[in-house]
């Protein structure tokens, strides 16, 4: 007996929601719906809206790389960190 109530769930299957779900009523159905929705709705991007405008950074400088710049900037960077881990 010991070993059965050892691999006891958690977590209820899938069945058991499915069960649960199956004896609801439509309007129920929606309602659930609706929370489930709500619950997930932070997890969306942002929007264009939401994002900073130029005039937020008005002070900060505008450089424009090559893709090879770009490259040899981040490599740069990456060695840095490595050679301050060998440092160490």
């Amino acid at each position: 007996m010991e070993a059965t109530s050892a691999k006891r769930r958690t977590v209820h299957p899938m069945s058991y929601y499915r069960e649960m779900v199956k004896d609801m009523d439509d309007s129920q159905k929606l309602e659930l719906v609706s929370i489930l929705i709500e619950s997930v709705k932070p997890i969306q991007t942002r929007t264009v809206f939401d994002m900073p405008l130029e005039e937020d950074f008005a002070d900060m400088d505008k450089e424009l790389y090559t893709p090879e710049e770009a490259y040899e900037l981040t490599m740069k960077d990456i060695k840095a960190i490595y050679d301050e881990k060998d440092a160490i």
